[in-house]
This record gives structure tokens, sequence and C-alpha cells, in this order.
């Protein structure tokens, strides 16, 4: 199967976009690509568990993709590069920059310089990452929406809604929603992009089936803090 994490498709879209966050939001609304019935982008969306939005936070402190020192410079050509820590979004450190791009392969490159705020920094920076919290996935196939939930702070703590889980009546008649528990769901967001692409689709049973299919995913923040080398906090969210 081909699958894309929401972390992947939300990074490769705000950097191809030259989109960052003024701050870290409270709750985040994030809509799959989806493109007809007969063709998608994917065969699978994974939704991730706990979204890392600290790189796309405009005026912050960022690590470094090689040093961990502060990152003063991003690269949009660098992201697809896969000798550079493949997956993530490529920043540098004012040294480390200078030698990647002196590569002949990266020579037409051309970094972006990056805000750094309260310097100039020196050393590694030991980052707590900002991350948001997956709270909700609707999901939809054809006309059927149906939505996961989380409701308690285990791994297994999932709800599964159904709009149309039964009927009542013929034409004229009308649907009946259901709630239950879906501890398996779990299990299914706990995989990696790789462990999910040799899943068989087909083997999929309902409802972990349709967490896949299209999903719209509601995330909240999480606190979080970032300081530097000597331990001293540059503030909390």
């Amino acid at each position: 199967m081909r699958v894309a994490s929401v972390q992947a498709l939300l990074e490769s879209s705000f950097l191809h976009s030259g989109l960052k966050f003024v701050e870290a939001p409270s709750c985040l609304l994030l809509l799959m690509p989806r493109f007809g019935k007969d063709f998608k982008m994917f065969d699978a969306i994974l939704p991730t568990l706990n979204l890392d939005i600290t790189d796309l936070l405009d005026d912050t402190l960022r690590q470094c993709s090689i040093c961990q020192a502060v990152a003063e410079w991003e690269c949009l050509q660098c992201y697809e590069d896969l000798d550079i820590t493949p997956g993530h979004l490529k920043q540098y450190c004012h040294t480390c920059n200078t030698q990647v791009h002196s590569h002949r392969k990266r020579a037409s490159h051309s970094p972006v310089k990056v805000g750094v705020p309260g310097g100039p920094w020196t050393g590694p920076l030991h980052c707590t990452r900002q991350r948001m919290s997956l709270f909700a996935v609707t999901c939809i196939e054809t006309s059927h929406y149906v939505s996961f939930v989380k409701h308690g702070p285990l791994n297994t703590d999932w709800l599964f809604f159904d709009s149309m889980a039964d009927r009542e009546g013929g034409e004229n008649g009308f649907n009946i929603p259901q709630v239950k528990a879906c501890p398996e769901v779990g299990r299914y967001l706990g995989l990696s992009e790789e462990e999910l692409s040799r899943v068989d689709p087909s083997s999929l049973q309902e409802p972990a089936r349709r967490l896949c299919v299209t999903p719209t995913c509601v995330y909240t923040t999480a606190l979080s803090s970032v300081s530097t080398s000597d331990g001293e906090s540059d503030g909390e969210t």
C-alpha cells in the first residue's frame, strides 16, 4: 500500500507553501487529500498520534538537523534528500548549512534564513518538542461518515461513532447512529508507515478499516517547553 502519515503530509504542505504557525494552536483541524472515488493520492493515510509542530512554528528556537545547535537556515530542496535525516524538515546552524551546501549535488540549493529569537545562542539546544495530541478522527466513504474519539489517557481509550449503524424503515426511513468502545484502534494507530504499508487492506476489520480512509483529524495542544544547554526554560505553552 502507498501510505503517508499526517505528520509527513502537514510538513510537506507547510514547506512547499511557505507557511508557518504564528503560535501553537489550541486546536487544529486537518483535512487529508482525496481526489474522487477512483483516484486517491495514497491507499491509506495514518493519523499521527502525537503531531510535532515545533519546526512549523514561526519565530521559535529550532534544532539543527545535524548537530542539534540552534538552527539558522532552512532548505526546501534538501527536504527530499535521503542522506540527511530522511522524512524530516531540513534546518541547519550556520556551520552545518555551509558544510551541507558545499557538496556539489546541493550547490544549486537556495537555503532560507530563519528567525532566531533571543539570540545569539551557542552550544546544543535541549528542546522539549511542541506536540499536539490526536483527539478525534472523522472518516468518509461515499456518504458514510464515522468518527473515532479519544476519551481517556490509555492507548485503548477510543470510541467509535457510526452515523449509519442501522436503519429504520425503507426509502423514507431514517438512519440510527451508534457509539461503542473501540480499543483495537489504538493498535493500528501505533503502527509506523512502513508497518502499515505491509498490511493487506482486506485483512483490516471494521471499524479499524475505516480509520485510514480520507481522515479528517482533530488535534489539541499539550504542555511543552524549550530550554537552552544550561537548562533554563525559554517559556511554556
